[in-house]
C-alpha cells in the first residue's frame, strides 16, 4: 500500500520533469493574460451595465414626458375647440332655432306610431345590448324618455328606419318639422367640426330644462332633458349642473371617464363651455370623447418602436383605473384577458366589460401604491410590478390638467432590459474563449523563439553528428541577436566545422540567383514565373495580339563613321528606354535582332485595347529616337503594326529561348523594313482597331491594306 501512494505521489514530479520549458513559459504568459481579462471583463461587464440602464432610463423618462405633453396638448385643445364653439355666434344661434324647434314638438300625445317605434327599439335593442354588456338584466322601462319632442325626434332620428338606407345620421328625416329643417341647414357644418376634431359627438343643450336640443351621433340621450330625463345622472348632467346659474363665458369644464349608458356604456369624457351672449346663458357645447383619441397618443398611434417589444405608456387616474388601452390588449385581447384572469388583477366583472367594450379604460386596475406616489410627488423612476405582476422599470408622472387627476406611465419589462446585458455577457464569454485560443497560439510561438537558440544549437550538433549533411534542416540557421554569451560561443564552434559547407551552398544560391535575374531581365514576369516551376517547352496560341516592329535606322552608318561605342551606347540607351516604354503600354518585348526591336501587346497578359496600346508605344518609340537623334541626325525610326494570332513560346530545354512566331509577327516586320526613315506602317488588321484619337493617312497603301499612323488626335488614351 505504500508504494502505491509513494508512486502516486511521485506522479506531479514526473509530469513536471516531462514538461518543456517552451510548455511552461506558455502557461505562464496563458494564466497571466487569462486571470487579466477575466478582471477587465468584469469591470467592463459591470460599467456597461450601468451605462445601459442610465441611458434605458433617460429614454424612458424623455418618452413619457413626451406623451404626456402631447396628452396635456390634446386636452388643452378639445377645452380651446369647446371654448371656440360657444363663443361663436353661429353657435348661440342654432341653440336658439334649435330649442325654439323643439318646443313646437312638445304636443300633449305624441304620435302612436312614434311611441310605438321608441318603446320598441329600447326593448329589443337598446337594453339587450347594455344587458349583454353589464352581465345583469336592464330594462327598458328606465330608459324610454316620454316628452313628446323627444319621442318624436327620436323616433325620426335614433330609431333605424326599415331599410338600410336609413341607417345611420340623416340631415333631414322628412317629417315636415321646423326643427327638420334647422337640422337640415346647421347639421353638416356641424358635423364636420366634429370629424375635423375626432371627437365622438357633440351636443347643444338649451339651458332651461337642460335638454340636448341637438347631437351629431343621435344616441339615446338625443332630445332628453338632462335634469329630469333618463340621463339626469350621468356624468353629462353632473357636468352641466357644475355650472352656476350665471356662468361666465370663454371657460370650459371637464369631466373625467365614465361608463355612459347613452354610449352603451363606453367610456366616456366630457368638455362643456357655456354660451353666453350679452351677460345671458343661451346653452351650453358639449364635446364626448371616447377611448380611441387618448390610446392613439399614448402609443403612438399603435407603434412601440422606441419601447421595445414590451415597453409600452398608458394613462392612470387616481380611481387607480386606466384611462388608456394596455399594449398588450390592442395587440392580442384574447392572451391578454386569459393573462389578466390568470394573474387575478382584475375583477371577472372587469374583465367582462374590457371584452364587451373593447378598452381597458376604466376597467384595468393599477397598483394604488404606484398611482398614489405618481400623483403625489414629483416624476420618478422606479423599479416595480405593473399591471399584470411583471417587473418592470416605470416612469411615472402627473399630468398637468385641470379638472382630471391623472398619471402617465412609461413601462419596459425589467427582463427586456436585461436581456441585451445577458446577451454582451454571452458575447463577451465567446469573445473571451476567442482570445484564450488566439493568447495559446502567441504564447507558444513566443516561447518557441524564446527557446530557438538551443534549439538551433541542438540541430547544428546533429548536423555534426550525420558528417556535416548540406540538407541538415536548420543547420545553417544563425542564433538570434539577443541569444546568451554561452549559447553563442557554443554556436561559433559548431559554425567553424560548418564553414565550408555553408560557403558552398552560398556560391550555388548565387549562382542560382544571378540566373533568375538573368531570367527577369530577357523575359516577361509571367515566362519567367512559368519557368522557374520547371516548365521548359510550351507553346500557347493567342488569338488576339497586336505586334510592334521597331527598326533603329542609321546604326550601320554611325559604325562606318567610326563611331561603334557611340553606337552600341546609343543602342544600349535605346533598349532600355524602350523597355520602360513597352511596360508601362502594356507591352512585352519578345526579340532584340540586329537593329530591329520586336514588342506585343496581350500575349501575356490580356488587353482588349492591343492594338490602341502598341500604336501609343510605337508613338511614343518615335518621340524617343528623335530625342535621341538629335546628336546623331542619321538616326532614324520605320515600325510596323499587325494585329492577329501569334504563338508564343519557351522552347530550349535547359538553353531557354523566349520568342512568337506566326504571319501576324512577320507582317510587322515586313512593314518595319517596308516603312520609309520617321514611318509608322499598320495594317489592315491594325486599322479596324485604332479609335479615332489616332491620325491615321489610309492612302498609304496601293491596295489600301496598309495605313500610316502619324500620331494622336487626343492626348487622352484608354486603357482597359
Amino acid at each position: 500500500m505504500r508504494g502505491v501512494f509513494s508512486r502516486i505521489a511521485a506522479i506531479p514530479g514526473r509530469i513536471a520533469r516531462n514538461t518543456s520549458a517552451a510548455t511552461r513559459l506558455s502557461l505562464t504568459v496563458l494564466l497571466v493574460a487569462l486571470v487579466s481579462l477575466v478582471i477587465t471583463s468584469i469591470v467592463g461587464l459591470t460599467r456597461g451595465s450601468e451605462l445601459a440602464d442610465d441611458v434605458l432610463d433617460e429614454r424612458l423618462v424623455a418618452i413619457g414626458a413626451s406623451r404626456a405633453d402631447e396628452v396635456e396638448r390634446y386636452i388643452a385643445s378639445l377645452q380651446r375647440s369647446t371654448v371656440g364653439q360657444a363663443i361663436s355666434p353661429s353657435t348661440a344661434d342654432a341653440i336658439r332655432q334649435f330649442a325654439s324647434a323643439y318646443e313646437e314638438l312638445q304636443v300633449d300625445n305624441p304620435v302612436t306610431d312614434d311611441l310605438q317605434a321608441v318603446d320598441e327599439f329600447y326593448s329589443d335593442v337598446v337594453a339587450p345590448r347594455l344587458t349583454e354588456v353589464r352581465g345583469r338584466p336592464v330594462s327598458a322601462a328606465g330608459l324610454v324618455p316620454r316628452a313628446p319632442a323627444a319621442i318624436h325626434l327620436q323616433a325620426n332620428y335614433v330609431v333605424p328606419g326599415d331599410s338600410a338606407d336609413d341607417q345611420g345620421l340623416i340631415a333631414d328625416a322628412g317629417d315636415g318639422s321646423r326643427w327638420s329643417e334647422v337640422h337640415s341647414s346647421l347639421h353638416q357644418s356641424i358635423e364636420q367640426f366634429v370629424l375635423r376634431t375626432g371627437v365622438d359627438d357633440l351636443y347643444l343643450i338649451e339651458p332651461n330644462n337642460n335638454v340636448v336640443v341637438y347631437s351629431t351621433a343621435k344616441d339615446i340621450d338625443f332630445a332628453t332633458s338632462l335634469l329630469t330625463g333618463p340621463q339626469s345622472g350621468s356624468a353629462l348632467a353632473a357636468l352641466i349642473n357644475s355650472f352656476p346659474r350665471d356662468p361666465e363665458g370663454g371657460v370650459a369644464a371637464i369631466a373625467d371617464y365614465t361608463r355612459y349608458t347613452a354610449a352603451g356604456d363606453e367610456p366616456s369624457l366630457f368638455v362643456a363651455s357655456p354660451v353666453v351672449t350679452d351677460g345671458d346663458l343661451v346653452g351650453y357645447v358639449v364635446l364626448r370623447i371616447g377611448t380611441e383619441q387618448l390610446t392613439s397618443l399614448t402609443t403612438d398611434d399603435g407603434s412601440w418602436e422606441e419601447l421595445g417589444d414590451t415597453g409600452e405608456t398608458y394613462l392612470v387616474a387616481a380611481d387607480d383605473l386606466m384611462r388608456s388601452d394596455a399594449r398588450g390588449f390592442i395587440e392580442d385581447e384574447t392572451a391578454y384577458l386569459a393573462e389578466v384572469s390568470a394573474e387575478q388583477t382584475a375583477t371577472e366583472g372587469q374583465i367582462r366589460s374590457m371584452r364587451q367594450l373593447g378598452t381597458t379604460t376604466l376597467f384595468q386596475p393599477v397598483d394604488d401604491d404606484d398611482v398614489d406616489a405618481a400623483l403625489a410627488g414629483e416624476p420618478r423612476l422606479v423599479e416595480t410590478t405593473n399591471y399584470l405582476g411583471a417587473d418592470v422599470v416605470s416612469s411615472q408622472r402627473a399630468l398637468d390638467i385641470d379638472g382630471l387627476d391623472w398619471a402617465i406611465f412609461a413601462d419596459v419589462n425589467r427582463r427586456e432590459i436585461e436581456q441585451p446585458v445577458e446577451d454582451f455577457a454571452r458575447n463577451l464569454l465567446i469573445a473571451i474563449a476567442v482570445f484564450i485560443v488566439a493568447i495559446t497560439f502567441l504564447a507558444v510561438r513566443w516561447s518557441d523563439r524564446t527557446l530557438k537558440p538551443l534549439r538551433i544549437i541542438s540541430t547544428r550538433l546533429r548536423t555534426v553528428r550525420r558528417g556535416g549533411d548540406a540538407e541538415a534542416g536548420e543547420s545553417s540557421e544563425a542564433l538570434p541577436a539577443n541569444s546568451p554569451a554561452e549559447l553563442v560561443d557554443l554556436a561559433a564552434d559548431i559554425e567553424t566545422m560548418l564553414a565550408t559547407l555553408e560557403a558552398r551552398n552560398a556560391a550555388a544560391e548565387e549562382r542560382t540567383s544571378e540566373r533568375r535575374a538573368l531570367l527577369r531581365r530577357i523575359l516577361p514576369p509571367q515566362v519567367v514565373r512559368r519557368a522557374e516551376a520547371g516548365e521548359r517547352d510550351v507553346l500557347d496560341q493567342v488569338g488576339h495580339a497586336t505586334v510592334a516592329v521597331v527598326v533603329l535606322r542609321g546604326l550601320g552608318a554611325l559604325m562606318l563613321a567610326g563611331s561603334g561605342d557611340d553606337a552600341r551606347s546609343l543602342l544600349d540607351e535605346f533598349v532600355e528606354e524602350a523597355d520602360v516604354l513597352a511596360n508601362k503600354h502594356g507591352l512585352d518585348r519578345i526579340r532584340l535582332t540586329g537593329d530591329a526591336y520586336f514588342a506585343a501587346c496581350g500575349t501575356t497578359r490580356p488587353h482588349l485595347d492591343h492594338a490602341q496600346r502598341a500604336a501609343a508605344f510605337v508613338l511614343d518609340i518615335r518621340q524617343l529616337i528623335d530625342d535621341l537623334a538629335e546628336g546623331n541626325p542619321v538616326i532614324a525610326l520605320s515600325a510596323g503594326l499587325d494585329s492577329g494570332p501569334v504563338t508564343v513560346g519557351l522552347t530550349g530545354g535547359s538553353r531557354l529561348v523566349y520568342d512568337s512566331w506566326g504571319p501576324t509577327v512577320r507582317t510587322a516586320a515586313a512593314l518595319a523594313r517596308r516603312a520609309a526613315s520617321g514611318e509608322i506602317l499598320a495594317s489592315a488588321a491594325t486599322r479596324a482597331l485604332l479609335p479615332s484619337s489616332f491620325a491615321i493617312d489610309d492612302q498609304a497603301g496601293a491596295d489600301g491594306t496598309v495605313a500610316v499612323v502619324t500620331g494622336r488626335t487626343t492626348d487622352e488614351e484608354t486603357v482597359l
